[in-house]
C-alpha cells in the first residue's frame, strides 16, 4: 500500500512521514536513478495492514474470521503481501545470503508504464514493476522476485516469459551497463529443474532468519 508518491514540500507532513518512518510504520525509497525529492513511502507496518485485512473487513464481527478465510483468496493475497514485507525489512540477511554484504549497495524500487497511443490513451506495450532491486557497486543489479506459496515454487512458462520481460524491459529502459541478475526469494525454494534452472540467484524464507 503505496501512501504518498513524492516526498511532502509541507514541512510539518514531512516531518509526521519522518517521524512514521523512523517508528518502522512506513519505509521512503526512491525509483533507481532518481532523486530524494521523487521518493514513494510504502505502509510496511504488519498489524495495520493486517486490520485493513482481516478486521475492518470483518463487518459481521465473526470471531472466526481469520479461521474461516484459511485457504481463502484474501488469505492467500495478504500471505503475499506479507512475505514481500518480511523481506523488505530483511535486507542484510539477504545480502549476507547472496555473498555481497561488505559491498556498498543501495535499494530501490522501479516502474515502467510504457508508451501510450496519443489519439486512444491505450497503453501500446506492457509495462513492468519491480518492488525491490539492489543497486551494487560491484556492476550488478539484483532483480528481486518475492513468492509466497505453501510448497517449492513452479516457474512456469507463462512466469518465466514475464520474468525475462521484466529484466529486458529494466535493462532497456534504464539504459543501465551493469550485470542484471533475477534473485528469486521463495517460501520453500523454487521446484527443481524446468524454468527455475534459469535463476541465477535462489533464496529461502530460512535465509531470512539466520
Amino acid at each position: 500500500m503505496y501512501i504518498c508518491r513524492r516526498y511532502a514540500d509541507n514541512a510539518d507532513f514531512s516531518k509526521a512521514l519522518q517521524e512514521l518512518e523512523q517508528c518502522g510504520f512506513i519505509r521512503k525509497f526512491t525509483a533507481i536513478g532518481k532523486k530524494t525529492k521523487d521518493a514513494t513511502f510504502q505502509l510496511i507496518d504488519n498489524y495495520t495492514l493486517f486490520y485493513f485485512d482481516f478486521i475492518s473487513e470483518n463487518t459481521n464481527g465473526d470471531e472466526h474470521f481469520w479461521s474461516s478465510s484459511a485457504g481463502s483468496s484474501i488469505h492467500y493475497g495478504w500471505a503475499g503481501r506479507a512475505f514481500e514485507r518480511v523481506c523488505m525489512q530483511h535486507v542484510n540477511q539477504i545480502k549476507a545470503a547472496l555473498g555481497f554484504s561488505a559491498v556498498v549497495s543501495s535499494v530501490h524500487s522501479w516502474s515502467y508504464k510504457g508508451p501510450k497511443d496519443p489519439v486512444t490513451g491505450k497503453t501500446l506495450t506492457k509495462g513492468a514493476q519491480i518492488d525491490m532491486l539492489i543497486d551494487r557497486n560491484d556492476d550488478t543489479i539484483n532483480l528481486c522476485e518475492m513468492k509466497y506459496t505453501s510448497a517449492p515454487y513452479v516457474i512456469t512458462e507463462e512466469e518465466d516469459n514475464r520474468i525475462r520481460n521484466r529484466r529486458e524491459t529494466f535493462i532497456r529502459e534504464t539504459g543501465t551497463k551493469k550485470t542484471v541478475l533475477i534473485a528469486m526469494i521463495t517460501s520453500y525454494r523454487l521446484a527443481p529443474g524446468g524454468y527455475s534452472d534459469d535463476i541465477q540467484c535462489q533464496l529461502t524464507m530460512a535465509d531470512l532468519f539466520r
